[in-house]
């Protein structure tokens, strides 16, 4: 682009593009990054009748991110390592995880809400 001339439309629309698609990854960087922030600062709770009493005190019943410590026992039969000698697993039969997603009016787009956030 020489000096004292307008910008081509080709470049208008690069710069627009390029705006747009750093503003998605900015935004999905800052979801992540606060996301890794509440994982920080998790609940840790031993496995035992500890864990009853405080989901049962918690809203909801249900701890929004917590670490649940403590040894398992197997249902049927324990699962040997192929890799690591004396190593032995179980399988977590169940998981549960909830996704909620809020439309949001100024973007149009749908995305996670942050009512986590201690701001």
């Amino acid at each position: 682009m020489e000096s004292g001339s307008r910008p081509s439309l080709g470049q208008v629309i690069l710069l627009g593009t390029s705006s747009m698609v750093t503003a998605v990854l900015y935004s999905i960087y800052r979801q992540k990054a606060q996301v890794a922030q509440e994982l920080k600062g998790a609940k840790k709770i031993h496995l035992g009748e500890d864990l009853k009493a405080i989901l049962s005190e918690a809203p909801g019943k249900c701890v929004p991110y917590a670490v649940i410590e403590g040894a398992v026992r197997s249902v049927k039969e324990t699962l040997n390592s192929q890799f690591v000698e004396n190593c032995k697993g179980v399988i977590q039969r169940l998981t549960l995880q909830e996704h909620k997603m809020v439309w949001n009016r100024t973007t149009h787009l749908w995305c996670v809400p942050s009512s986590f956030s201690a701001s």
